[in-house]
């Protein structure tokens, strides 16, 4: 029999050697030369590894007996050790399941997969959760099969141009890699999602009498879109409901400097990104739970900014208001074609007539709930924020019964605390531009003219001052720059980075449920603050030497 298996091996060993050389241009390892069958069971290693220091191949009982495929097994062993070393084993082993399962064929493939979701999630970081099966089928499923030979070619790359991704490096890759698949929208989809973004509560029967299709077609459409992780239908909690302030934070430091230091350790970050051009080096958004400490520790922390030489502006969000416009979209030829030119026209337009008067506002403030939360209000409220909305799920995790847990979401919902909404993603906008109005007559100019952008994010300060980020598709953060310049309105524009998320979690341990407010992470607060001070003494000595440096020089 181990004969039997061992020319097997061999066999698919170089059928795959064959295949990898074609499709990527890779070199596998030599045919094994010898074969173990083994008991031992690492989840991680579907059904057997090669070891290429004995140059053997030890097999799982379970592969022997048919329960996962050996032609799985083998190609993946073959096809990870055809990959340069300096991967990290996760995206080693990513791929080459990946591989395995393009090559299988029903009901292998479907056995490859139940052991492939068998790898358990890990945390990379508070609020970004790892699992090895759902990171490639996002990719695959917005990309196709494809997207696997486009992955191999950059991972090849950066091993030749000698740059290595530990898996944490490995997991922020994959993430910011999904947001640049671009998906294809027809007309239908198109007419679908404008449909759903415009009314968050719509049932697939209004969607349908909106659109002038078919319910049936409707529905089809939305299922391909979900099934594509293009389509999202998100449960969150709006934080100003339960009293977490939210701030934008912007930073500017000495050229060299990397501001994002001064914020790393900040428990109320919820995320980051560079700033590509302008005045300023990075912005930050911050969730605070209301609390006058928590409050006052920004204060502290721009007066110890600012006393070092650092730039900072700080504004509290009053009220929020999201526009989506498919008005530009070519269903076509699956492009955004935004011509600049007209918004150009349409800006001066509203200027001279004041049509920003005429406009009605899209943002409301959203006043804090007066109901009574107890400590299992609060941790539902976690659970939902951190995408675990099944009542499945939320049953096995509070340990609740199904008649109190549908009890309390009902309330909940009742009460705004959980809302759902529409989310569309990879539709060609990757690229991000923050805007800012600090001003009230040029913040409403600038929300009438951006209705006919494909997507803003409008957050008010409770002055009226402005702060609006766009997403825009390739090109489209330089021609929004030329076309404001060329409005002459007193904005400051700055286009951003892919997001850094911060360490930022629903802050339910906070929440003191005798005095229903929130209470005050003092020590977490207190290392933050120190160590801003101590980032602002490196920046100082930094700048120091690099003075003496540029003095010898000279």
């Amino acid at each position: 029999m181990m004969t039997e298996i061992k020319s097997q091996i061999a066999a698919l060993w170089l059928d795959c050697s064959r295949i990898v050389a074609q499709r990527f241009g890779l070199q596998a390892h030599s045919v094994p030369k010898s074969v173990q069958v083994i008991e031992e069971h690492d989840i991680s290693q579907v059904g057997g590894h090669y070891n290429p220091d004995k140059n053997e191949f030890q097999v799982y009982s379970e592969t022997i007996l048919d329960e996962i495929p050996l032609l799985g097994v083998v190609y993946r062993e073959c096809f990870i050790h055809s990959l340069p070393p300096e991967l990290c084993f996760e995206a080693s082993r990513d791929l080459a399941l990946e591989f395995a399962r393009q090559m299988l064929k029903k009901p292998e493939r479907n056995k490859w997969i139940a052991e492939w979701q068998k790898i358990p999630t890990e945390r990379v970081r508070v609020n970004v959760l790892y699992t090895s099966y759902k990171m490639m089928e996002w990719i695959i499923s917005l990309g196709g099969q494809g997207e696997l030979d486009s992955l191999v070619h950059e991972f090849v790359s950066m091993a030749r141009y000698g740059i290595s991704l530990d898996f944490g490096e490995y997991v922020d890759y994959m993430l910011l890699r999904t947001q640049n698949i671009v998906v294809e929208l027809g007309s239908a989809d198109v007419k679908i999602v404008d449909a759903l973004l415009k009314d968050e509560t719509a049932s697939y029967h209004q969607v349908a009498e909106r659109t002038d299709l078919s319910e049936s077609w409707v529905c089809t459409r939305i299922n391909r879109l979900r099934r594509k992780y293009t389509l999202m239908n998100i449960t969150t909690t709006p934080f100003s409901r339960i009293g977490i302030r939210t701030f934008h934070v912007l930073l500017a430091g000495p050229s060299w400097s990397d501001p994002s230091k001064l914020l790393k350790e900040c428990p109320f970050v919820y995320d980051m990104r560079s700033i590509l051009n302008g005045p300023w080096q990075l912005i930050a958004r911050l969730a605070v739970p209301e609390n006058p400490d928590s409050a006052r520790s920004l204060d502290q922390m721009s007066s110890i900014l600012n006393n070092n030489g650092i730039a900072i502006d700080v504004a509290e969000t009053y009220s929020v208001g999201i526009s989506n416009s498919f008005y530009h979209y070519n269903a076509e030829n699956n492009r955004w074609e935004i011509p600049w030119i007209a918004m150009r026209g349409w800006g001066h337009r509203i200027t001279e007539e004041l049509l920003h008067h005429l406009v009605e506002r899209i943002d409301v403030p959203a006043k804090t709930t007066d109901t009574y939360l107890d400590s299992l209000d609060m941790e539902i409220l976690a659970l939902v924020q951190d995408g675990i909305t099944s009542s499945r799920a939320l049953r096995k995790r509070l340990s609740v019964g199904q008649t109190k847990l549908s009890t309390r979401i009902k309330r909940l919902r009742a009460e705004g605390l959980i809302h759902r909404i529409w989310n569309v993603l990879n539709i060609g906008l990757v690229e991000r531009v923050a805007i800012r109005a600090s001003d009230r007559n040029t913040a409403d100019i600038l929300d009438t003219w951006a209705r006919e952008l494909p997507r803003a994010f409008l957050r008010y300060e409770e002055n009226r001052n402005l702060l609006m980020m766009t997403d825009l598709p390739a090109g489209g953060s330089t021609q929004l720059m030329d076309t404001l310049r060329s409005l002459r309105w007193p904005v400051t524009v700055s286009p951003l980075s892919s997001g850094i998320w911060g360490h930022w979690q629903f802050p339910f341990n906070l929440w003191d449920v005798e005095k229903q407010c929130w209470q005050y992470p003092k020590d977490e607060v207190m290392a933050w603050l120190d160590l801003v001070v101590e980032e602002c003494e490196n920046i100082t000595v930094e700048a120091t030497s690099s003075g003496s440096m540029t003095r010898r020089l000279k």
